[in-house]
């Protein structure tokens, strides 16, 4: 028998675990991304069109692509994923390990980081300067054919990951395969 966390022991061949499916996974994410916002995209878009703050776009950063390990390796689950009592879990059902989790946001990790690295050119670019708005941003940012090529990487990665959830057996994405992880329903 093992413990899920802080859950009842359950059979080793995992016949009792409930893993979470494609939607309330979905959901998730996008609450994620709502309890986010504020932080990222608010005070982004601010640094963006006034301060042009490469620590702030730095710092702003770090918090976006940390917060899914971070919560993930200390709560097991994010704050969406805690309001829908889900799970992050290793192969053996038990707490992931921080590097388990670390290979899990892979997908979120190194695009946000090559993000960054193209963001602080762009912030450093003279051009740059002139943009005080959204529209302004957007004109700008489809001049740069590597913020294409980083959109069109992401687009597919997600689209694999999310068909891979939405057919394996165990509700397995992508990112949970290779990092051997699970999410389950508590």
């Amino acid at each position: 028998m093992q413990v899920i966390l802080d859950q009842q022991p359950i059979e080793q061949n995992s016949s009792t675990v409930k893993y979470a499916g494609f939607w309330i996974r979905f959901v998730a994410v996008l609450l994620d991304g709502l309890i986010l916002a504020p932080i990222t995209i608010g005070f982004g878009y601010f640094n963006m069109i006034s301060l042009k703050s490469i620590p702030l776009l730095v710092l702003l950063t770090i918090v976006g692509l940390a917060y899914k390990p971070v919560m993930e390796h200390m709560y097991g689950a994010t704050l969406a994923k805690m309001a829908f009592k889900l799970k992050v879990v290793g192969s053996d059902f038990q707490q992931a390990s921080l590097n388990t989790i670390l290979l899990r946001n892979i997908f979120n990790i190194l695009p946000g980081l090559v993000s960054l690295i193209f963001s602080i050119q762009m912030f450093t670019d003279p051009e740059f300067l002139d943009v005080t708005g959204f529209q302004d941003f957007a004109i700008y940012s489809n001049q740069i054919q590597s913020s294409q090529a980083m959109s069109i990487i992401n687009f597919s990665l997600m689209f694999i990951d999310s068909i891979m959830l939405g057919i394996d057996e165990q509700k397995r994405s992508l990112h949970d395969r290779i990092a051997g992880t699970y999410v389950i329903e508590k």
